[in-house]
């Protein structure tokens, strides 16, 4: 009997049936450290996924991968017009996110769950390669600082981190430097710039504050700063007095100023190129 479980740690700024609505995640148990590999090593579990989807897959991955790295995670994809498949024994939830859980052996495995929304795919929506590089992010995230489960929880981080590269990878290998300002940015409210935005209880769509918030943080050094910063492990406890290490300012007066900042300095091209970034 297997004990799988695919509770969601996180989901992307998800486009469900052609809507850019994020939904809500929730933190997830502890699982095991991820093991690297020198080459691509996941398991792919794709269930009737189309032609032209799996060729776009291979080439967001193997743009992502020479960068953040390859783990031995497994890969779940279907589409849209079909149940969520099972794995390892138990149904998996729809939509797009990474989770953790134990295989048929008792194995902690890492699940990177793509549904394939038959809208975005007909409309060749950006959306459908983002996401890829978004949840794969989070996969760096995951072996980049083992801590984060269940030690680090702050939601504009983790997932504004993820946004931004989402829009960096589409700026940088798919020619479309605008999807931050059409999808992300539009939805940022700059009223709840700040403390609220730290828990997966404030939804929010495509993570556009979480987005700005990341942003207005990289502003000065670019996105680098921000791989840096969870290189330094945040959890919880110390994840403040890294920021204010980091970035040379602390959270409250990083508040203070992004709610007083706006939208319109924001920049994705001063985040730098990420075949330039020290991942």
């Amino acid at each position: 009997m297997t004990s799988f479980n695919p509770r969601i740690f996180t989901l992307a700024g998800s486009v469900l049936l052609g809507a850019l609505i994020s939904p809500l995640g929730a933190k997830e148990d502890e699982v095991a450290p991820l093991r690297k590999c020198d080459s691509y090593c996941a398991t792919e579990h794709f269930h009737e996924v189309p032609a032209d989807w799996e060729r776009a897959f291979r080439r967001v991955i193997g743009n992502v991968t020479k960068r953040l790295g390859y783990y031995d995670i497994d890969i779940v994809a279907w589409p849209s017009s079909n149940k969520p498949p099972v794995v390892h024994g138990k149904r998996l939830q729809g939509g797009q996110y990474v989770s953790g859980g134990t295989d048929a052996d008792g194995r902690e495995r890492v699940l990177m769950v793509l549904e394939i929304p038959e809208t975005e795919r007909k409309e060749k929506h950006p959306h459908l390669l983002s996401v890829i590089a978004h949840e794969y992010f989070h996969v760096y995230q995951r072996h980049v600082n083992p801590s984060m489960h269940p030690g680090f929880t702050i939601k504009w981080v983790i997932e504004g981190s993820a946004a931004v590269f989402e829009s960096m990878y589409l700026k940088d290998f798919e020619n479309n430097p605008h999807y931050a300002q059409r999808a992300q940015l539009r939805h940022a409210l700059p009223a709840v710039f700040g403390a609220t935005m730290e828990t997966y209880e404030n939804p929010e769509i495509n993570y556009g504050t979480s987005t700005a918030m990341v942003l207005f943080a990289c502003r000065k050094a670019g996105f680098q700063r921000m791989v840096d910063y969870w290189k330094r492990q945040p959890t919880d406890e110390n994840w403040k007095a890294l920021f204010e290490e980091v970035f040379e300012i602390s959270v409250e007066e990083f508040y203070d100023e992004g709610k007083r900042a706006s939208l319109k300095d924001l920049s994705l091209s001063a985040m730098g190129d990420l075949r330039r970034i020290r991942f």
